[in-house]
């Protein structure tokens, strides 16, 4: 059911048609885009409908409607690039399917290279790489002086090298 327009919305619908034009160049200057603007514009009229604004206030008010939309819209815009861009980042980082085999042939090759070598050359260097402890740990771990301790994990780094060099 449609209600009768008063004087009231008669005037605000009068100002909003007569600023039209106005009001999409303000927002234009904001979003940078004649077509963002003019939603941003229809928008302000749903807006205004949509409360109890004071119609001697129109102008002023859909100015600021406007101008708090186009606003609204800009700021989402940059985030929604921000967003993008770090995803766009992020993507960049992920293994192509070549190299993915690769990195998966060099780590079989890595395994079978350290299978073949003797336990405390597998302990020291798992110590070493992965749990990140000292010589001197690794050399009281494995019951062994800090310098071989040191040689254990640079024949392991030589033998690894060797075996991923093409």
């Amino acid at each position: 059911m449609l209600k009768a327009k008063n004087s009231d919305e008669h005037l605000a619908e009068a100002v909003f048609v007569s600023d039209r034009e106005l009001l999409i160049k303000l927002a234009c200057r904001i979003v940078e885009s004649r077509a963002v603007a003019e939603e941003i514009v229809q928008e302000s009229w749903l807006r205004w409908y949509g409360k109890d604004y004071n119609a001697l206030q129109a102008r002023p008010i859909f100015r600021r409607i406007v101008s708090n939309l186009a606003k609204d819209w800009r700021r989402s815009r940059t985030t929604e690039t921000q967003v993008l861009s770090e995803i766009e980042a992020i993507s960049s980082y992920a293994p192509s399917a070549e190299r993915d085999v690769i990195a998966r042939s060099e780590l079989a090759l890595v395994i079978r290279t350290l299978e073949s070598m003797s336990n405390n050359h597998i302990r020291a260097f798992r110590m070493r790489a992965l749990d990140g402890k000292t010589y001197k740990e690794i050399g009281r771990n494995l019951g062994v002086s800090v310098s071989q301790a040191h040689r254990l994990i640079e024949q392991v780094f030589v033998e690894l090298v060797l075996a991923l060099e093409p």
